[in-house]
């Protein structure tokens, strides 16, 4: 952990400590902690559609079929656990938590990276910020894997072995 994430995060818990609603200050900030836990730093979503290894199945067979540039237009960066619910953790506990407790909650739940269709399928399910990872994943038979290469490393070793 860095010390910009070290700040991000003791304002967080500031925050949650004397705040009840969430602005977008705040969510920006958890939005920043979340690319840093998924990627290692911030980005905006094509680099980080590109650099996140975390994606589904049906995302990973996106992007070996169609290519980067689809993948990255027909997915989404979606937190395993939404933001809202990590806002709510955080004001029920800012008491008794360090930055490192809330640095381990963003690195347990990086990001993911879904298919449009897996996050429309998620919302019309009632689970776009709610539910549990089971509920809102395995469920719905939407399956995580790791990649063993970044998307955009993987891509360019296909369009090698095309060329």
């Amino acid at each position: 952990m860095n010390d910009v994430v070290k700040r991000r995060i003791t304002f967080l818990l500031e925050s949650a400590k004397n705040e009840s609603l969430k602005d977008q200050a705040i969510t920006f900030v958890m939005r920043v902690l979340s690319n840093h836990a998924s990627i290692g730093k911030d980005a905006q979503s094509t680099p980080i559609k590109k650099i996140n290894r975390l994606v589904t199945k049906k995302a990973k067979e996106m992007l070996l079929t169609k290519g980067i540039e689809f993948f990255c237009k027909e997915t989404i960066n979606e937190h395993q656990k939404p933001i809202k619910q990590i806002w709510e953790w955080l004001k029920n506990n800012a008491h008794n938590l360090t930055v490192e407790d809330v640095w381990k909650e963003f690195c347990e739940y990086p990001m993911v990276t879904v298919t449009k269709d897996e996050d429309a399928y998620m919302r019309k399910k009632g689970l776009n910020s709610k539910g549990s990872l089971k509920e809102r994943y395995l469920d719905l038979g939407i399956e995580i894997i790791e990649l063993d290469k970044s998307p955009y490393d993987i891509s360019k070793l296909l369009n090698k072995k095309n060329n």
